[in-house]
């Protein structure tokens, strides 16, 4: 076997650190914003940068207090710079993506070795959900790196007993309040608590206990709720009991699934590496046999770190798949770990590389499957898009078996695996973009903009269609329908601007010009209560729209 020196080591790292960037960057302006979350997440920076308003964030010119500011602050800057388009809605989850990669690597790297650290950034960059989540303009991407951050630099403090590094560690838990609220504190200290009590390192209490960077925190995060709270002196309620107490203990958002629902989620999530997931469990894997006693620590701090996380997702009410991505980066490291024990007993741990290719097998039957039986997108649609991802793991499942075969040497199959797993990825992206197609307001509202006139309303009926505002760059009406914008229609910047049918029916049948747009699903309910319907448009995508005056 040929061993690498390090002129050819530090080259390969650097290959694998450009193929992740331009995994995560190259394609992100490619399709149009998909509705509801990437539509929501762009109009609000955008109505930021239209109002000059940069404390309290509106959504379709209401107060929207689900979350807080910052990603809405990067992303108006990202806007300010590259302008109001995809891919500038979509740098900031990009670019969170890229440095999750790169911090859980060195975590890897400070408790195992190099060739894990690598490993680790492959898993994690090519892993299904960490792909798609770092793909598109939501929110868990940003509040996952800061998770990250804020483990990495405790983790950092401890190593090394420079309390200095407990600065970085507040300012990301700050960074994280602001990015998605509490959870950024809670997920953290709760990681942080059960570690210590598993290691029984009492002395963590005292360490952690840093004033400058306690007042670091105050200093990052309290300015911004101040001035939203005096600004808006229903904020406080509504943020922190609402949507962090209530949300969390009861079915108000509707989003009730059964405890075991992020188990599937973090077994697909894992795909193309699921298959190593039960080496971790053999008697001989790295979650029972350890080299040394620091080497347990790190282990029961992986686990701390994935299992506190987990555990409290699970018990939740409102459960998104997003919601359990901090749980990857601990996995991709325990996956790292696992693979280079089994290169360095050149044997496969727990058969992970026979189950691995299992997996690949049944995806590539599921997803045949899946394209043939499919009413959301055409068989066509899907090959046509995402050739490479079957591409990848029928020949390369052939190839790496040959690899093994010809070689039995586990780091030559690994890295045979590393490169199919890259070119899956890039696979997904394009399909993705398939997806995007069918999910956005980008071609209705580019059909109504080669028709509308200045004075003209547009309405959007049955539901909030999100994308409509960003790429209409106006405000809209929302007919026969309230969802998370009641809190806001309640205010007085809301009064006009949410109607029911009569009053849309009289809209309609006034002198202004009115576009109304909706689904395929309202069609009915619109065809009744405009009497004679007018002709309907439909011009690509999953929206229709009339219009009442030529």
């Amino acid at each position: 076997m040929h061993i690498l020196n390090a002129r050819q080591k530090r080259l390969a790292v650097i290959a694998v650190i450009i193929s992740i960037i331009a995994l995560y960057l190259v394609h992100i302006g490619d399709y149009p914003l998909m509705d509801p979350d990437e539509g929501r997440y762009s109009e609000i920076p955008r109505e930021m940068l239209a109002t000059d308003n940069f404390i309290t964030p509106r959504l379709n010119g209401v107060e929207y207090f689900e979350k807080p500011a910052l990603q809405y602050w990067l992303t108006a800057f990202s806007m300010t710079i590259l302008g109001q388009n995809e891919g500038a809605s979509r740098v900031v989850p990009a670019l969170a993506a890229i440095i999750n990669i790169l911090l859980t690597a060195y975590a890897a790297r400070l408790m195992f070795t190099n060739r894990t650290a690598l490993l680790s950034a492959i898993i994690l960059a090519t892993s299904t959900l960490h792909i798609v989540v770092g793909s598109i303009n939501i929110l868990d991407m940003l509040i996952t790196m800061f998770i990250t951050l804020s483990l990495v630099s405790f983790y950092k403090a401890r190593q090394t007993q420079n309390r200095y590094w407990y600065l970085l560690f507040y300012a990301a838990m700050a960074l994280g309040l602001l990015s998605k609220g509490l959870i950024g504190i809670i997920l953290p200290l709760g990681v942080i608590f059960w570690y210590m009590v598993f290691t029984k390192q009492w002395s963590i209490i005292r360490d952690i206990i840093y004033w400058p960077g306690i007042l670091l925190f105050f200093i990052i995060s309290i300015p911004w709720f101040y001035l939203v709270c005096r600004d808006n002196h229903d904020f406080f309620y509504f943020f922190f009991i609402r949507e962090h107490f209530l949300r969390f203990a009861t079915k108000i958002e509707h989003r009730y699934k059964p405890f075991w629902f992020f188990i599937p989620m973090i077994i697909l999530g894992t795909f193309p590496w699921m298959g190593f997931i039960p080496s971790l469990f053999s008697k001989k894997g790295v979650l029972f046999k350890f080299d040394s006693e620091q080497n347990k620590h790190n282990i029961i701090f992986l686990l701390a770190w994935f299992l506190v996380i987990f555990i409290f997702y699970s018990f939740s009410d409102s459960k998104l798949v997003p919601y359990i991505m901090p749980c990857f980066s601990p996995i991709a490291i325990l996956l790292a770990a696992s693979i280079r024990r089994s290169a360095q007993q050149n044997r496969w741990i727990g058969n992970g590389l026979i189950l691995n290719c299992i997996g690949w097998f049944l995806f590539t039957a599921a997803l045949i499957w899946y394209s043939l039986h499919a009413d959301y997108l055409s068989a066509w649609q899907i090959f046509r898009k995402g050739w490479l991802i079957f591409a990848s793991l029928s020949v390369g499942l052939i190839g790496i078996i040959l690899v093994w075969k010809r070689t039995k040497q586990i780091r030559c199959t690994v890295s045979a695996l590393a490169l199919v797993s890259f070119l899956f990825a890039c696979g997904l992206q394009s399909i993705h973009g398939q997806v995007a197609v069918q999910r956005t307001a980008k071609y209705v509202a580019q059909s109504i903009n080669t028709m509308q006139q200045p004075n003209d309303v547009i309405v959007s009926y049955g539901d909030y269609i999100q994308g409509l505002p960003f790429y209409l760059k106006k405000r809209i009406i929302v007919a026969s329908y309230l969802g998370e914008l009641e809190f806001g229609a309640a205010h007085p910047d809301g009064q006009g601007w949410f109607i029911n049918d009569q009053q849309l029916a009289a809209l309609w049948h006034s002198n202004k010009r009115v576009f109304i747009v909706f689904d395929k699903g309202k069609q009915a309910s619109i065809e009744k209560l405009i009497k004679p319907p007018s002709k309907i448009i439909h011009p690509r995508g999953g929206y229709y729209f009339i219009v009442n005056k030529p």
